[in-house]
């Protein structure tokens, strides 16, 4: 479910050169995992860099940056996967000259979720040099280094692993092993979703559940679309229905136009169900289109704008594009609107797509940051995933969720985001981010 673009580097170029004796301190976000853990890693490294002419200390981190991109390949790929969060600091760079190159050395240390199984240490794969890696591994037109069906150079850093079949790619020459210091970090135990702060002034618990097009060209009523995310919407739907859900309506255009005011095409399929439980109401507005970052997905970007700032509860289903479908600045960029959630609600996020984990965490708590409450997780839970994920988990992840939200709304249990993530966890490393601070 994943896509990438090369505008992904800015993520991983924020907030480096700090001491790394603090940190972590300030953000750090407790963590639930069915079978992960996050973890601080560290290790001093290096990376060449072609060029005549020494790099300044920005080339240089930038290059360094483009290195450690790569860690992301092989760690999903490894016995015990992983992957980083993009929180890393980059410290003591040291550049000296080598033959036709520059040698730049750096010091490392970043978050992480990793797998239940090392404790202290963990190896990591990373390339010589992050801008010829690609090219080296090329036999003809194809790089057997790579996801077939990915085999982009935009792509590479994602799913590159040089234990792949047919990869020529040599270690010491082209990649190098190095063994990172890993210090894991307890997840949090015995907390909730804080179910009675879902429900609004009206006594409602309103769901936007997102899903989003796998190939947007296709049909876009769901009912009759052989769209590989339509049969999602079509078995939760199903089972929506026999949890007590009944469908109020399908909208109309003016319905939609309420809230893609720009009244853009295509239209997409939007359908709301509603069930009168014994705590409270649950509305469950289900939508249906293209949601990459692209013209076709206008009228998404208005309904995820929508769904962040009025519902109890927001659930993304479909393309990450590497975190680049839900660029919040791009989006307001793009459409001249301002996504502000309302920074006193409490809400739940679920970012059901592939390798969430790393994109969504930081950008969407800094939107609920205020005086009080300064790392924005009073009045917000993320939930991710940390690895790709398949089209197919999505009905069965999804239930779970609202089935814990309807199980609390009709008297009979409260259920714990730790058996929630047993339930939801697909070898994703699915986690949650945001609950150390639940009442």
């Amino acid at each position: 479910m994943t896509l990438q673009k090369n505008r992904i580097w800015i993520i991983f170029i924020l907030g480096f050169c700090l001491s790394t004796s603090t940190f972590g301190q300030t953000e750090r976000k407790l963590y639930v995992g069915k079978d992960s853990t996050e973890a601080v890693m560290t290790f001093d490294h290096e990376v060449e860099m072609k060029s005549t002419t020494a790099p300044t200390q920005e080339e240089a981190l930038h290059h360094i940056n483009q290195q450690v991109l790569h860690l992301f390949g092989p760690m999903g790929a490894a016995t015990y996967k992983g992957v980083p969060k993009g929180n890393h600091e980059i410290t003591d760079i040291q550049i000296s000259r080598g033959k036709n190159s520059y040698i730049i050395r750096y010091h490392y240390v970043g978050t992480i979720v990793l797998k239940n199984g090392p404790t202290t240490e963990y190896e990591i794969t990373l390339p010589v040099n992050p801008e010829t890696i690609y090219e080296t591994g090329l036999v003809g037109w194809k790089n057997p280094c790579t996801d077939s069906h990915y085999d982009m150079e935009q792509y590479f850093w994602y799913f590159w692993n040089p234990k792949n079949q047919g990869c020529r790619l040599k270690e010491g020459r082209d990649y190098k092993r190095v063994t990172a210091q890993i210090q894991r970090l307890a997840n949090t135990k015995d907390t909730y979703p804080q179910y009675d702060r879902l429900v609004d002034d009206s006594g409602t618990i309103h769901i936007s559940l997102l899903m989003g097009m796998d190939n947007p060209y296709l049909d876009p009523n769901p009912m009759n679309s052989t769209d590989i995310n339509a049969s999602n919407y079509r078995a939760i739907r199903n089972s929506l229905l026999r949890l007590g859900f009944e469908s109020l309506s399908t909208w109309s255009k003016e319905q939609i136009f309420s809230i893609a005011t720009p009244r853009p095409k295509p239209l997409p399929y939007v359908e709301e169900l509603e069930k009168q439980d014994q705590k409270a109401k649950i509305v469950i507005r289900l939508f249906f289109g293209p949601s990459e970052m692209d013209e076709l997905s206008q009228t998404f970007h208005y309904f995820f704008k929508d769904a962040i700032e009025n519902s109890s509860v927001m659930i993304y289903d479909g393309h990450s594009g590497l975190g680049e479908y839900l660029d919040l600045e791009r989006m307001e960029q793009e459409e001249g609107f301002e996504m502000q959630p309302h920074q006193a609600r409490y809400q739940i996020y679920y970012f059901n797509s592939c390798s969430s984990y790393p994109y969504y965490n930081s950008t969407f708590f800094n939107r609920k940051i205020t005086d009080s409450d300064p790392k924005g997780t009073k009045n917000l839970d993320i939930l991710t995933n940390g690895l790709s994920t398949y089209f197919y988990v999505l009905h069965d992840t999804n239930l779970a969720f609202i089935r814990a939200i309807d199980t609390w709304a009709d008297g009979k249990a409260r259920i714990s985001y730790q058996k929630i993530a047993k339930e939801i966890d697909s070898g994703n490393l699915f986690g949650i981010n945001g609950d150390e601070d639940n009442e």
